[in-house]
């Protein structure tokens, strides 16, 4: 059994495996939490179990002199998660922290969890170093949860992503879609967050239920400032920032995008913003001339429905005319549109679904469009989950052990699912495939190093632009024969991940 080092100073930072083998992103909250960290004179370790030979061993050779082990986890990294703290505590008196999304919406669960000593809610920089001194100096708390802090985002460190030691593979990951058709290849990329929250009331956003609804910005100078450190650092040809909503002040806007220009940053960027902010007032002509100036190549709209009964079910605030309109000026400008959509939103008709699909076939007369497609997911604790619960359709795991079970983790999180409440589930989940194949939002040629790969692909996706195009999705014969190919080419590819060894060109499987 290995007793807790006071002495160390070193602190284990932990990302668990996800049921949907989806590890394209680096871990970015773990970087800054350990960013926090190592500021303060610890020093950090991060272990990514999706890309360890053997997880658990890894773990168990790093315990002998930590410190501290801190966890983060989402609702599909719940199963690895529990392994890995029962593991630590069957093998160690070393505390665990407990954090992420999942234990931010479920802090008393995880409280209650006998492998978890400490929760933090949101975000972890506002109490990991109190956390680490406390246990340092060989205090104990009572009470296990630390509670939500508003940071001041201007106080933080620069991310360190040297702390992960993966960061090189990661920044050297292909994104998907059709964005590496535009960008300066080989592309290399890191993702970054220069605000935080977002003002919109969307019923089925995480932001929401969270009370994350409070927007806080980094001053442009330090965004400016950080990104020319960390392009310079890496050696970077892309920038994502993954902000919530970057587009809330556009006069800080205005000013990063200046500041980029002048300071001679040859990147390109992407980020995430609302439909109705392309008007007069926010991202009109003069924004958009100058955001694409500065690299801007790419923008992810919500655009969720073609139905404006549905986006009222949504709450989410926009039009599809104002969706087509947002397109429209992604297009005139060069900018990829990279535009969400959802199908089987609670109380929605089929006729709901149709007028989704037909916008996205309408929207395709655009180049620079590209879209995900996905089944709604009843995000715990959302307002739409919380009706789907009142109605029957659902029911809420009370303990975290439960949150194991891989059915309940795809009823929550999977983004093609048949669920119980579905108008035509399997109408829906077809379309939703067919679409996310033409989009490439599952795997683009661009992916592809083998030849036989790529034409198959090819006559994949050709068929997939057939269906969507007289919206037939019966008999999917040729969608069952693409998810064993999906299957096969990503064993491949992770066997390879593990290994610690790429083909020359390095890619990934989806993005997050």
């Amino acid at each position: 059994m290995v007793e807790v080092n006071r002495v160390s100073k070193k602190i284990l930072l932990i990302r668990p495996e996800n049921v949907y083998n989806y590890n394209n992103y680096p871990p970015l909250n773990l970087i800054c939490i350990g960013s926090v960290l190592k500021s303060a004179g610890y020093d950090v370790k991060i272990i990514n179990c999706a890309l360890e030979q053997d997880s658990l061993k890894s773990i168990e050779r790093e315990l002998e002199d930590t410190l501290l082990v801190a966890i983060t986890l989402l609702t599909s990294e719940s199963p690895d998660a529990y392994r890995v703290m029962k593991f630590i505590k069957e093998h160690s008196d070393v505390p665990v922290v407990a954090g992420g999304w999942h234990c931010t919406l479920f802090p008393e669960q995880m409280a209650r969890c006998e492998y978890v000593n400490y929760v933090v809610v949101g975000e972890g920089e506002g109490h990991i170093l109190e956390i680490a001194d406390m246990v340092a100096s060989g205090r104990t708390r009572e009470d296990k949860i630390f509670n939500k802090k508003i940071l001041d985002l201007d106080t933080l460190p620069v991310p360190d992503y040297s702390i992960d030691s993966n960061i090189e593979r990661f920044i050297t990951n292909y994104l998907t879609d059709t964005l590496s058709k535009y960008v300066k290849q080989p592309m290399r990329w890191l993702p970054y967050d220069s605000s935080r929250g977002c003002p919109s009331k969307c019923a089925f956003c995480i932001n929401v239920v969270s009370g994350n609804t409070q927007y806080r910005k980094k001053s442009a100078k330090k965004v400016i400032s950080d990104i020319g450190h960390i392009v310079k650092k890496y050696n970077l040809t892309h920038f994502k920032i993954i902000d919530d909503n970057f587009f809330v002040d556009i006069k800080r806007v205005r000013e990063i995008c200046t500041g980029i220009i002048n300071e001679g940053l040859d990147i390109t960027w992407d980020a995430e913003c609302r439909c109705d902010y392309f008007n007069d007032r926010l991202l009109n002509d003069e924004i958009l001339k100058l955001a694409k100036k500065a690299g801007l190549i790419q923008l992810t709209l919500g655009i969720e429905s073609g139905s404006l009964h549905t986006l009222k079910l949504m709450k989410k605030g926009i039009t599809p005319e104002q969706a087509e309109y947002a397109v429209k000026k992604c297009d005139e400008y060069g900018i990829i549109a990279r535009s969400s959509f959802m199908l089987e939103v609670p109380e929605e008709s089929l006729e709901d679904i149709k007028k989704t699909i037909k916008l996205i076939n309408k929207l395709r007369k655009y180049p620079y469009f590209s879209c995900g497609v996905g089944t709604f997911r009843p995000y715990p604790k959302c307002e739409l989950t919380a009706k789907l619960l009142e109605e029957g359709y659902l029911t809420e795991p009370e303990r975290f052990e439960e949150w194991t079970n891989e059915d309940i983790i795809n009823m929550y999180t999977s983004a093609e699912y048949i669920r119980p409440w579905q108008v035509n589930g399997k109408y829906s989940e077809s379309a939703a495939y067919y679409h996310n194949m033409e989009s490439a939002t599952r795997l683009g040629n661009h992916q592809i190093d083998r030849k036989i790969d790529h034409l198959m692909n090819t006559i994949f996706i050709s068929i997939a632009k057939m269906r969507n195009k007289f919206m037939f999705y019966a008999l999917p014969v040729d969608k069952i024969l693409y998810k064993k190919f999906l299957t096969s080419f990503y064993k491949r590819r992770q066997v390879l991940e593990r290994g610690g060894c790429y083909p020359i060109s390095q890619h990934t499987t989806q993005e997050k």
